[in-house]
């Protein structure tokens, strides 16, 4: 390839805002320990957003017990450095067990379909709660239940380097997914079941691909919240905050959009940084923003923004 054609590739618009935004995060640490500790919420937020996203947004499946593989992912994790193991293998063996369990709950779940499916989801989540409540590895617990303490000497510059290739390569895969027959067949479930079965989709196959890449880059995603966190509990871990906050990314951001979560992601982030000191009335005032922008905005920002910019460049 000549050099022309190196530079030309380079300054072509499509890929100007991506190596601006790589070079973007590659030089955060350089700003201090704060801006680097809200990217890193950002991109752990932005990867599980994206793939809620892929099942609400595209498969039609609104899922209410995410953070079933959430919480499974973290304690992986945690057991995983209380047996002085890598960290980096215990966030992806973490990835692993979310999809194992995702894998597990599917044969019932997808029996299931709309507010049945969603509550479900939800029970899983609760359960795995329950059974973490009394799951006591270590003597003694941390507040709130059989919590364990995640000890690590990893610096959040360590873990916010690991994070950006994750979110990287959850993007691409994301992309390439929507992209190829399978994204057809996603979204052709999402409009209708019935009919996409008649077409020759196969709905469970579909269906279980998205839940597995789903679960897997959302534990991912977990574990290195964890194990900057440096504890897990079962309240939080299994809990619907998180639940919450994934809805509030992406209904804000625009369900069934790839720009959706990269703009709601960061919303919700400044919103749980802004509501941390009313944590009595923080779900009550995210609701409340949920039901307005579903209301006000249905398509999200993103679809405003995509309008405004539509107006000014024709």
């Amino acid at each position: 390839m000549s050099k022309m054609r190196l530079f030309h590739l380079i300054s072509s618009r499509k890929l100007i805002i991506p190596i601006s935004v790589v070079i973007i995060l590659a030089i955060m640490p350089l700003f201090g320990v704060y801006p680097t500790l809200i990217m890193f919420l950002y991109l752990v937020l932005l990867v599980m957003s994206s793939m809620w996203n892929l099942l609400a947004g595209y498969t039609g499946l609104i899922c209410l017990g995410h953070a079933s593989f959430i919480g499974i992912s973290a304690y992986t994790v945690g057991i995983f450095t209380m047996l002085n193991l890598p960290y980096q293998l215990g966030i992806v063996v973490g990835g692993f067990s979310a999809a194992l369990l995702s894998l597990l709950i599917a044969v019932p779940t997808f029996r299931m379909r709309g507010i049945f499916f969603a509550i479900g989801t939800l029970t899983v989540s609760e359960a795995l709660r329950a059974f973490f409540t009394t799951f006591k590895p270590t003597e003694g617990a941390i507040w709130g239940g059989a919590g364990i303490p995640i000890k690590t000497a990893i610096s959040l510059r360590e873990l916010y380097f690991f994070m950006i290739p994750v979110a990287i390569v959850s993007l691409i895969i994301l992309r390439l997914i929507l992209k190829s027959k399978v994204g057809l067949g996603l979204m052709a479930i999402r409009d209708d079941e019935t009919a996409a079965r008649t077409c020759g989709v196969r709905v469970f196959k579909c269906k279980l691909y998205s839940f597995l890449i789903s679960s897997f880059f959302t534990g991912l995603a977990a574990g290195s919240f964890y194990i900057y966190q440096g504890h897990v509990e079962p309240v939080s871990a299994f809990g619907i905050n998180w639940t919450m906050l994934l809805m509030i990314a992406v209904v804000i951001g625009g369900i069934g959009t790839l720009e959706g979560p990269l703009i709601g992601a960061g919303i919700a982030v400044f919103l749980h940084i802004a509501l941390a000191r009313y944590a009595g009335l923080s779900l009550l005032i995210e609701g409340l923003l949920i039901l307005s922008i579903m209301l006000l905005q249905p398509r999200g920002v993103a679809y405003l923004l995509h309008k405004i910019l539509k107006k000014i460049y024709p």
